[in-house]
């Protein structure tokens, strides 16, 4: 644990963005109003970013934001306008003030509390790199983030996890390495912006905007117990343009047979054909589409939604996620669609559900 933070030092203050606590891990419980939630979340410099669900459903929504002194203040997007925000105060341990909902007009008291033990299972390791090309003017600009959360050595699947994570980062080896790994990312960030732009002349670029370069991977736990383990990791890159694009990635790991699970592990043969009548069913109830409608009439790209490996699985749920462009257009957001288990435990295989189960 010494090892990481030492790192962790070394890697801020390479970077500039050393404060007195540049990031944390935190898993918060308590209420929205009077229902049960859980809350994931990371801060690394100013911004924030995570995951919360009702503890009745399980179903992750993704937060984001930024914190100012003790005040933070979330985000939700879902797309079709429906939006939300957690806008409070971190004091100590308890993180609490006003959620609200616009398109339902509600507005709602909220106290968490972080788990301390939980909590301090992981820590949140990160690099970052600003950079304009002309010093005297806002753009072209380079941008450049990376950060994971890091297992500690009370974390007892530690191994496991650090294991997947170095592996998907194509690193071989410990803590020293990652962090040596994203700054050598940040670095070839920076240098092939500079290499990019060395033949522009400021008189003939415009405002500058379509010049600039910018690179977000946030790697972030949404859900995790003794036997699962689910691993969200959001990219986003700009490179000119109206804007960036991005997406969130899900990855399940089985804590007790060691292995990174694939739909194809979870779901039988006859499940697979199931699935997408079900995710049609399922997205039709969640954005409120009459179930007479198509799904074309209901704003998708097709009439089929197509299975894809962007799953999570969590106690009672089967989760599949699509980014922009997949099924839809930039303006409708990442789709989530969430499957009951009721409606398909007769499809899962049997040696993995115990997953579904708390």
């Amino acid at each position: 644990m010494k090892k990481i933070a030492v790192l962790l030092l070394f890697v801020l203050a390479v970077t500039g963005t050393y404060s007195a606590e540049p990031s944390w891990y935190k898993l918060l419980t308590g209420t929205i109003d009077s229902y049960p939630v859980t809350m994931s979340l990371v801060k690394f410099g100013e911004e924030v970013r995570g995951f919360y669900y009702y503890d009745k459903y399980k179903q992750p929504m993704d937060v984001y934001g930024n914190v100012k002194g003790d005040s933070i203040t979330l985000y939700s997007y879902s797309g079709y306008d429906d939006s939300e925000s957690f806008k409070g105060v971190l004091k100590g341990s308890n993180f609490s003030g006003k959620w609200d909902k616009p398109s339902q007009n509600k507005i709602f008291n909220f106290s968490l509390t972080s788990d301390k033990k939980q909590s301090g299972y992981f820590e949140f390791v990160y690099v970052e790199g600003k950079e304009r090309f002309f010093k005297d003017l806002e753009s072209p600009f380079c941008n450049y983030t990376e950060g994971t959360i890091w297992p500690t050595d009370d974390y007892t699947s530690a191994l496991f996890i650090r294991n997947y994570i170095l592996k998907s980062k194509n690193m071989k080896t410990g803590a020293s390495e990652i962090g040596e790994q994203m700054l050598g990312n940040k670095k070839k960030f920076m240098k092939d912006f500079k290499e990019y732009n060395k033949d522009l002349n400021r008189d003939d670029m415009g405002d500058g905007w379509s010049y600039s370069l910018e690179s977000q991977n946030i790697s972030i736990p949404v859900f995790f117990n003794d036997k699962l383990f689910v691993l969200s990791s959001f990219d986003y890159s700009y490179t000119g343009g109206a804007h960036g694009n991005y997406g969130t990635g899900f990855t399940n790991l089985d804590l007790k047979r060691k292995k990174v699970l694939t739909l194809d592990d979870v779901v039988t043969k006859k499940g697979m054909e199931k699935l997408p009548a079900l995710l049609e069913k399922y997205f039709k109830l969640q954005r409120g589409v009459p179930q007479e409608k198509t799904l074309q009439d209901a704003g998708l790209f097709l009439d089929t939604i197509p299975v894809n490996e962007n799953f999570m699985i969590s106690p009672g749920n089967i989760m599949f996620n699509y980014i922009p462009y997949e099924i839809a257009s930039y303006a409708d957001g990442e789709i989530k669609i969430t499957i009951p288990y009721s409606e398909f435990a007769d499809f899962v295989k049997p040696e993995v559900k115990d997953l579904f189960k708390e």
